[in-house]
């Protein structure tokens, strides 16, 4: 190259996803893989903790548990992509994460694969809908021609600076006002052939039928296809007659399964019940709740953030630190059950 002359491509770099390749091998060893949708970094922490395959920042959870919004794209692509950092950050579990419709046209859509990408998730989503997408069970959604479709998952594709970044293509078709049953099976070929990892189709209630028939039938054409299952936290599971169960999902070639929103309903339900309880009872609340956390798990906020590494990393390059640590009162890895006032030597 001439010394004058620029290169025009100074965006890609060579990228190591390791997250993506424990994903894929997740795939390849397990009938399913599962993955609760989440909004925050402890989330991600605990679903490790709890042993789980991997950890989904639903776009739902993020913009409703961070901003408190509903999900109708009102979150920006570098706010969604620096909350998937922060649980990137806090697990080793491998990362999936909503990129929306990728945030507006092929330039848009590559740039979000890459930002994702430097961010260290396992896997993206992207979906056909129109922009400003919505939740796929809010009303009034419909999706971009075929033609947009298929460029806008082509590029995404393309733009992958890993190989073993996963891209899922959603589909809306079945249940948007310009789509039906036979666009849903026709996308998931399209998208199939674009590229892409896995398709999701997204539904529009807890149909057993549906699901049994999206699989067989897609899979007459694309027999490898893996495929994405929304366990959605919009329908009501446990009151279908007969409830379609992951075993039977993985069963049918729906590879990852996840609930969307399950992370928020728990710690939602949770914490209201709780609060409620603190506006009625006062300080017997906290009793109470003292009654139910000391001794599980979650226990320590001090464990839970990982203190005892940041102090040893401390008192390594600061020589004075672990003295004042001996002499001071407070949480050590030694000293770290919950203080009481029974506790405390005052002699």
């Amino acid at each position: 190259m001439h010394p004058n002359e620029l290169d025009d491509d100074v965006f890609t770099r060579d990228i190591d996803n390791p997250a993506g390749r424990r994903l894929r091998e997740l795939f390849a060893e397990q009938d399913y893989t599962f993955a609760p949708g989440i909004y925050h970094a402890l989330d991600a922490r605990l679903a490790e903790m709890a042993g789980l395959d991997a950890a989904y920042m639903s776009g739902y959870s993020t913009v409703l548990g961070q901003f408190g919004f509903p999900d109708l794209e009102m979150v920006t692509m570098s706010e969604m992509v620096e909350n998937a950092k922060r649980m990137v950050e806090a697990t080793n579990l491998p990362v999936i994460a909503d990129c929306d419709t990728g945030y507006g046209g092929v330039h848009n859509v590559r740039r979000a694969v890459r930002e994702y990408e430097k961010a260290g998730v396992a896997a993206i989503h992207i979906e056909d809908q129109t922009s400003p997408k919505r939740c796929g069970h809010i009303a009034g959604k419909q999706i971009v021609s075929r033609e947009e479709a298929r460029s806008r998952f082509e590029a995404a594709v393309d733009a992958k600076q890993s190989e073993d970044t996963v891209i899922i293509a959603r589909t809306d078709a079945y249940g948007s006002a310009n789509g039906d049953w036979e666009e849903h099976l026709e996308r998931g070929r399209i998208y199939a052939d674009a590229g892409v990892d896995l398709v999701w189709p997204e539904m529009p209630d807890p149909s057993r039928e549906d699901a049994v028939e999206y699989a067989e039938t897609i899979h007459e054409t694309h027999p490898d296809l893996d495929l994405a299952f929304n366990y959605s936290s919009s329908f009501e599971w446990g009151a279908e007659e007969d409830p379609l169960t992951f075993e039977e999902l993985g069963d049918l070639g729906y590879q990852y399964i996840f609930i969307t929103l399950y992370g928020l309903h728990s710690g939602a339900h949770a914490a209201y019940e709780d609060f409620e309880n603190i506006a009625q009872n006062d300080e017997e609340a906290e009793f109470d709740l003292e009654e139910r956390y000391i001794g599980h798990e979650t226990e320590s906020h001090h464990e839970l953030s990982f203190v005892p590494r940041y102090q040893d990393i401390e008192a390594e390059f600061d020589p004075k630190a672990r003295k004042r640590q001996e002499e001071s009162a407070g949480f050590t890895e030694d000293e770290n059950d919950p203080i009481t006032a029974e506790g405390n030597d005052d002699d």
